[in-house]
Order: C-alpha cells, then sequence, then structure tokens
C-alpha cells in the first residue's frame, strides 16, 4: 500500500502540545521501557492528548515532550486513529488572490463555530476536491499538471503528466479513496473529438492515465461531466440539471446514470438544485419559496434517494438580514430589490448547513450563515475574503509515498 504517514520534520512555531505540563502527560498511557516491550508499540495505546489536536498542530510541533511519543506519532497507527477522530468541516479557498492561507471552518465540541487559519499556502491552484486530509492542486500556467497536497503537513505527490492526444483539459478533477484496494484514485474529465471524456490514475501506481469507458452513457448524462465533480466515500459524482446524475465507483471504475427525483425533471439549468457531498451520500437540496429548501439524499451504491427534513428559517429572514446590514455595508437596501442566500454545503450532516448572501445588486458578501437544522439557531460568520470555494474535508496525517 503507497499510503504512509509522514515522516519526522522540524516546522518552525508553536504548538499546543508544547504547552502540555507534566500533570497532563502523566493521563495518558506511558512508553514500556525494555528493548522488548518498545519493539511492540502497536500495542500501546495511542495517546488520547495527542489524538484529539489538530493535525497541523501535531506536526508543526517545534519541541516534542518525548523522543518517543513523537515518533509514534508518524506510525500508521496513530495516523489512522487520528485520522477516523478528527472532526469533518468546510475548507475554504480564497479564489482572488488563490495564493491566500486556507482556512477549515468546523463544529466545536460545544457546538459553536471555529474558524482555524492552516499555515499552508497553495503553491498551486486548489480545486474544490478532498479526500481524507488530501486535496488536489493544479499548477495555473500548465493544466496538465496535478499534485496530490495535504496542507496540515504541507506535502505535495506529484501525479503523472495528463496527456491524451488532441485533447483539451479542464481543471474539473476529483480523489477519492478505493477502500478494497487501499488505494487513492484521481479522475479528470477533459473534451476530445467533440465529447467529455474522462480519465483516470491511481496515486503512486499508475505511471499514465486510463481512459473510463463512457460509451453506455446517453448524450445527455455525458454532457454532466463538464461540471465539477463531487467526491463521497469511493464515488465520484456529477449532476446539477436533468434528468440524471452520473456516479463513478472508484474500486470498479464504472459510471453508472441514475436518475435524479422526479421533481427534477425537465430543469435544464438547475438554478433551484443545488447538490453537495455529505461524506457518505450525495445531498440535493431544492429552492421551494423564500428560505425554504427540500432536502433528499442519495445512495451512491443503488442510486436510491430518500427524503429528508427540510430547512426552513423564512421567519427570521428580517431579522437575519438586518444583522447582516448592520456588519456589511454592501447590503443596503436597493429599490425593490433583496438580497438572496446560496446553499454552500454540510458543515456538519443533517445538523449545521451553511449559506452565503449576495447583495441586491449581486455583489458577495464576506458575511456567511450557519443554520442549526435541530435547533432552528443561526451564527453569523465573517470570512476573510467575498469569493471563496468550499469543500467538505477532514484535516490529517496522511500522506503518500513520493511526496516532497
Amino acid at each position: 500500500m503507497n499510503l504512509k504517514p509522514p515522516p519526522p520534520r522540524r516546522h518552525s512555531g508553536g504548538s499546543p502540545m508544547d504547552e502540555l505540563t507534566d500533570s497532563q502527560l502523566n493521563t495518558v498511557p506511558t512508553m514500556k521501557r525494555n528493548e522488548e516491550e518498545e519493539e511492540g508499540n502497536s500495542e500501546i495505546d495511542v495517546p488520547k492528548i495527542r489524538v484529539k489536536l489538530p493535525a497541523q498542530d501535531i506536526y508543526g510541533a517545534v519541541r516534542p515532550v518525548c523522543v518517543k511519543w513523537y515518533q509514534m506519532i508518524h506510525t500508521h497507527m496513530f495516523v489512522n486513529t487520528h485520522l477516523h477522530r478528527s472532526t469533518y468541516g468546510l475548507l475554504i479557498q480564497n479564489i482572488v488572490p488563490p495564493t491566500v492561507r486556507l482556512t477549515f471552518m468546523a463544529l466545536s465540541r460545544q457546538g459553536r463555530i471555529e474558524l482555524t487559519r492552516l499555515n499552508y499556502e497553495p503553491r498551486f491552484e486548489i480545486w474544490c476536491s478532498s479526500c481524507n486530509g488530501l486535496i488536489l492542486e493544479s499548477e495555473r500556467k500548465n493544466l496538465y499538471a496535478l499534485y496530490i497536497t495535504n496542507p496540515a503537513t504541507m506535502q505535495h505527490f506529484a501525479l503523472p503528466p495528463f496527456f491524451f492526444p488532441s485533447t483539451t483539459a479542464f481543471t474539473h478533477s476529483a480523489i477519492a479513496y478505493a477502500s478494497l484496494s487501499m488505494e487513492y484514485k484521481v479522475v479528470r474529465v477533459y473534451y476530445q473529438e467533440e465529447q467529455w471524456c474522462c480519465a483516470i490514475v491511481t496515486a503512486g501506481v499508475d505511471e499514465s492515465w486510463r481512459r473510463v469507458c463512457t460509451q453506455h452513457l446517453s448524450f445527455e448524462a455525458k454532457e454532466l461531466l463538464r461540471l465539477k465533480p463531487l467526491t463521497t466515500e469511493g464515488f465520484v459524482h456529477w449532476a446539477k440539471w436533468g434528468n440524471y446524475v452520473l456516479t463513478l465507483n472508484v474500486e470498479t471504475e464504472i459510471i453508472t446514470e441514475y436518475l435524479v427525483i422526479s421533481l427534477c425533471y425537465g430543469d435544464r439549468f438547475g438554478d433551484n438544485y443545488y447538490y453537495f457531498s455529505t461524506v457518505k451520500y450525495l445531498s440535493l437540496l431544492i429552492r421551494r419559496r423564500g428560505w425554504l429548501w427540500e432536502v433528499w439524499e442519495m445512495k451512491p451504491e443503488t442510486g436510491e434517494w430518500t427524503k429528508l427534513s427540510g430547512i426552513e428559517f423564512t421567519d427570521r429572514k428580517c431579522e437575519i438580514l438586518g444583522l447582516l446590514c448592520e456588519r456589511d455595508t454592501i447590503f443596503k437596501p436597493v429599490g425593490n430589490s433583496e438580497s438572496s442566500i446560496i446553499p454552500v454545503g454540510w458543515l456538519e450532516y443533517k445538523e449545521v448547513f451553511v449559506y452565503r448572501f449576495l447583495s441586491p445588486v449581486g455583489k458577495q458578501s464576506r458575511i456567511c450563515i450557519a443554520w442549526n437544522v435541530r435547533l432552528k439557531e443561526y451564527e453569523l460568520i465573517e470570512l476573510d475574503s467575498s469569493r471563496n470555494a468550499y469543500f467538505v474535508h477532514r484535516n490529517s496525517l496522511l500522506w503518500l509515498d513520493g511526496c516532497f
């Protein structure tokens, strides 16, 4: 398997680990002392304190509490345990300029919104795809070059150059994990001979890209490939308009056409339909009236749709817009026009959804709103930029063999 934890490295800057006291350290299991027991590190419980720390704080520690512990956080056991305990949230990138540090939005244990600015400043152009803490980047001046990056450990993995004869490469790409083969695969769309096509590569295994069969797809379904893909566990999806959702199983590398719910039939542009990744399911929000949204989910394995509880906060609209006008000067009333709200994604599935605002004249706001579906409460969050890209993400310590 090509998946490995990162090797020990030194970084400048402090970390919450540096402030741990002896009394805190004594609350976790200690390393065994004799050499025979030291060889059996797999039997040692993972230190509870460090597992709960953010990935960027663990990896950026400049003064490790103890050498053995520092070695432990670079073992497969620790990295995998940390991954499964890490929190999902939204990774936010400024579109203009794209090199500004990334921001991670997540819920705290107390249910409050937390914004963490990662130390990583993108070297390349980031595209909206993330899987187990790994994201995709592309060179701005060379669209044929793709990189897998861990923004927490600041390591990159170069994928084979993308090249097919007489093709136009597009930046619409996605990364997904094939759990049975334990491999990461990257999918990319391109245009060749007046049709949309799809290629795939296995990170650390393949030296070139392979074409995914699309001959069985209808013309209408193939047109969906021009859209930005969404990733769920083991699947990549293309959806926005029309009667179909395209779903690629990254394990079998087979694309399937699934029918959308009948409510979406005949919509040529998908203006009232928004698809999102929820890690496990594909989520669909349908705008009804005012600030009312119908919510559906699709199982990637079967294409089966299930209706969930809707989202509505129309009765809080005047209150929210009043606060928005106080905090953002672009949201002043213009004639009979009013501000609109655009869905961004799930911060916590079925619990908290994030929206962004558009002013009456179409300008985007720095402020977004996190709506708690169950408690009917909200929180306004001010970001660094008004033009952002959002995608589901969780910080991790994972990396691929061959990183630089």
